[in-house]
């Protein structure tokens, strides 16, 4: 995909992607997340899949800011896709994730409510 947004930006145009960025262990476990949250979802790539994308494309390595997006989990579930059952399923996911972060989402408990971040990074180069 990468290569085709390439072959159609003139020189000095600029290529953004914006996307989660979950750490290449954990990207399993938040795409498995995902797929239930929205079964629409294929798979969100680690930072070094990226990278390597933009390589592949003959692209220059790109500059990348990274931020987390933040939320408490039932407002998320409002906001969502999943098959009948599946929220009960993620909700079990979250609370175990807070014993180790297996989704690489920083799930933390307050005033008894589930939260989380997305991690999220804004890659960007320009077509020399």
């Amino acid at each position: 995909m990468l290569e085709e947004i390439r072959r159609v930006c003139k020189p000095g145009g600029r290529i953004v992607v914006a996307d989660s960025t979950p750490a290449a262990g954990k990207a399993d476990a938040f795409n498995a997340m995902e797929k239930l949250r929205d079964p629409s979802h294929v798979r969100a790539l680690p930072l070094e899949e990226h990278y390597a994308l933009f390589a592949r494309a003959g692209l220059d390595t790109p500059r990348v800011e990274t931020y987390r997006l933040e939320g408490e989990l039932e407002d998320l579930l409002q906001r969502s896709f999943p098959n009948p059952g599946d929220s009960d399923r993620i909700r079990k996911i979250f609370e175990d994730s807070l014993l180790d972060d297996a989704l690489d989402m920083a799930t933390h408990r307050k005033d008894g409510k589930i939260f989380y971040s997305y991690p999220v990074a804004i890659l960007a180069t320009q077509i020399p």
